[in-house]
């Protein structure tokens, strides 16, 4: 079938297509868990919120304070929790957990090593920690039970803050599968304790910055929609082989393939092509010698 595209002279059609936009924002007021609220918005709208650039962040928040709300509300982010030790533990006592209810944001803590135990004053990130102690000991200390606990915190009083090699995963997803790189994190705490799944708020007193909460709390929530433009595109095409019929369902699919993929290649994405049909149920028509010539249309 290669050659239909070669010139623009004998025979007409119609192909509609549709391009995607910026996402538009639906405020729901009625306060739902995170799951019940992505339920909602894809059974009324698309999904839960997904924010992918910084002028989508300013039209969530424009939305939601025109709706005269100033709080959290649920958007799309949602994260496992899924905590492990840094020297790869995992037999019995690996579950062992002795959370703090408050945990502070200053991320350059003391190191405590794994030699049971050494405690280091230097202060370092988690990961320059880890480094640290793979280097000089084994690595940061796996604490399996309440007599090892009570053994680093004398180690680390009066400070009372040090890394132990425990970590989780940071894989963060939107409820709609999209690509994860844009982000507006909020830059206090998040507590997380022993919580299994987290999902994200935008946080309207904090400029509608991200915050991780329990997915079971109950909030208002924003959902998304996304409006598409419809053109009608004519297009002229020169048969090669005069036996070929433009009308045959096959034929017609494989020029849409055609089309679809010389889009992608010109960097077109989030486009849906489909033949319009003229009142015969046709698509194709022979043209008439000394019709009006138009111009050929690029794709």
């Amino acid at each position: 079938m290669e050659g239909i595209f070669i010139g623009v002279l004998c025979l007409s059609g119609c192909l509609t297509f549709s391009t995607c936009l910026l996402h538009q924002y639906h405020f729901v007021s009625d306060a739902m868990n995170w799951t019940e609220a992505q339920s909602y918005c894809r059974e009324k709208y698309t999904d839960l919120a997904t924010i992918e650039n910084t002028e989508e962040m300013k039209k969530l928040n424009d939305t939601v304070s025109d709706a005269g709300h100033s709080s959290k509300v649920w958007i799309g982010l949602y994260s496992h929790i899924d905590w492990k030790w840094s020297d790869g533990f995992n037999q019995s006592g690996a579950e062992y957990r002795n959370w703090d209810l408050v945990q502070p944001p200053d991320p350059n803590y003391r190191t405590l090593e794994d030699s049971d135990f050494v405690s280091v004053s230097t202060v370092k990130t988690w990961s320059e920690a880890q480094r640290h102690c793979r280097e000089h000991y084994t690595d940061l200390a796996t604490v399996t039970n309440d007599a090892e606990n009570i053994k680093i915190q004398n180690l680390i009083t009066p400070i009372n803050l040090a890394w132990i090699g425990l970590y989780r995963d940071p894989e963060i997803y939107w409820s709609d599968g999209s690509n994860y790189s844009f982000s507006f994190w909020y830059q206090g705490v998040n507590l997380l304790g022993s919580m299994k799944v987290i999902c994200g708020v935008a946080d309207l007193e904090k400029g509608g910055q991200w915050r991780l909460f329990s997915c079971e709390e109950r909030k208002p929530f924003v959902c998304y929609s996304v409006p598409t433009v419809k053109t009608v595109v004519k297009m002229r095409v020169k048969l090669e082989d005069s036996s070929l019929d433009l009308n045959d369902p096959v034929v017609k699919e494989h020029i849409l393939k055609e089309l679809q993929d010389r889009l992608k290649e010109n960097g077109l994405s989030g486009v849906t092509l489909k033949w319009k049909e003229q009142a015969d149920g046709k698509v194709f028509h022979k043209e008439e010698k000394g019709s009006d010539k138009k111009k050929k249309t690029e794709l």
